[in-house]
């Protein structure tokens, strides 16, 4: 004989049943907010864009080009400089500068005639700027000396003159690139010797983990002398140029090492200037591609930073354009390159 179930057991039972389909049915169908509760809509909600769209990181392009005329030239000396804005450092960071030589200054809008003439010289005089593309924050290194054997430098460090003497010794100008304030790129100048034999050391490399063995690595290299109570920061804007160049009367100061020179075979001297553009990208603009490579891909984002710097025009050039074509070499953040 079977036993017949209870009649409220089986209405409960059938409640029960009648609950979770409306429940399942709610999440699977009936739900009108269902498109909502999908993945790729709560990240189009964070990025305020479509599905599948890559956010590019923060670059920054500089442009260095470097003039190379006979000492105590008047565009290098007089003219670039009625149009550069040295007041736009601080006090004690211009004085610092001069006391060894150095001038830096901001032109802001177009750039002097004579300047614009040396820069579109005729071929084989025509100067191609260099250009580097560097992440934020990230530095290069730019060479402008070529390696001396000997030099006595006379320094002038927190107001204090002294002599010293080097070997085997070359001029840096470190640069730090970030973004500033909307458009704007902020650089960090520091000058740099790096002197004497090349050695092997053997630096410590950091990890994230808390109990990994500690790890080195081999560098060979110069020593490095980095010049901070020198180091001087400039925003730059898409119609602007940071100018560096020098006093070449103080012929023995870091600046008359870093920017004067003889030339072959004669008791002439030499003196260069350095002009730098920068550029950058726009935050939460969306990447066409990721480079997989370090090679500029057409279209993606050197092109962009290139353009970014403005629009040539053969009569008056702005500041923030030089005018030329981009050189055919490119250089990374953290390595050195020479501007020719």
């Amino acid at each position: 004989m079977c036993s017949k179930r209870p009649s409220w057991l089986a209405a409960g039972l059938s409640a029960l049943a009648c609950v979770a389909g409306c429940a399942l049915l709610g999440l699977g169908g009936c739900n009108p907010n269902k498109d909502q509760l999908r993945p790729e809509n709560l990240f189009g909600r964070i990025g305020h864009g479509q599905p599948g769209q890559i956010i590019e990181p923060k670059k920054c392009q500089i442009r260095v080009a470097i003039l190379d005329r006979p000492s105590r030239d008047e565009a290098l000396n007089d003219v670039v400089w009625k149009s550069a804005d040295e007041q736009v450092l601080p006090p004690e960071t211009r004085r610092a500068l001069e006391v060894n030589g150095l001038r830096l200054g901001r032109i802001t809008g177009e750039i002097p005639r004579a300047i614009d003439t040396i820069l579109n010289a005729p071929p084989p005089h025509k100067v191609e700027p260099t250009s580097f593309y560097l992440d934020d924050g990230d530095s290069t290194l730019i060479s402008v000396t070529d390696t001396a054997d000997q030099v006595s430098l006379l320094l002038n460090r927190q107001s204090h003159p002294y002599g010293k003497d080097y070997q085997t010794v070359s001029g840096y100008f470190r640069v730090i690139a970030n973004h500033q304030g909307t458009d704007g790129v902020s650089l960090r100048f520091t000058p740099e010797l790096h002197h004497g034999a090349v050695r092997r050391s053997y630096q410590p490399m950091t990890s994230s983990a808390s109990y990994a063995p500690q790890e080195f690595k081999i560098t060979d290299g110069q020593e490095e002398e980095m010049l901070q109570d020198m180091a001087a920061t400039l925003e730059v804007g898409p119609d602007q140029v940071v100018v560096l160049g020098c006093f070449p009367e103080q012929s023995r100061s870091l600046g008359g090492f870093f920017f004067t020179r003889s030339e072959a075979h004669s008791d002439l001297r030499r003196q260069k200037l350095v002009l730098i553009w920068a550029a950058r990208n726009q935050l939460g603009t969306p990447a066409d591609k990721v480079a997989r490579t370090d090679r500029p891909e057409p279209g993606g984002l050197l092109d962009r930073l290139a353009a970014a710097a403005g629009k040539t025009t053969a009569a008056k050039p702005r500041a923030g354009d030089p005018a030329t074509k981009d050189p055919a070499v490119v250089r990374t953040g953290g390595a050195a390159a020479t501007a020719h």
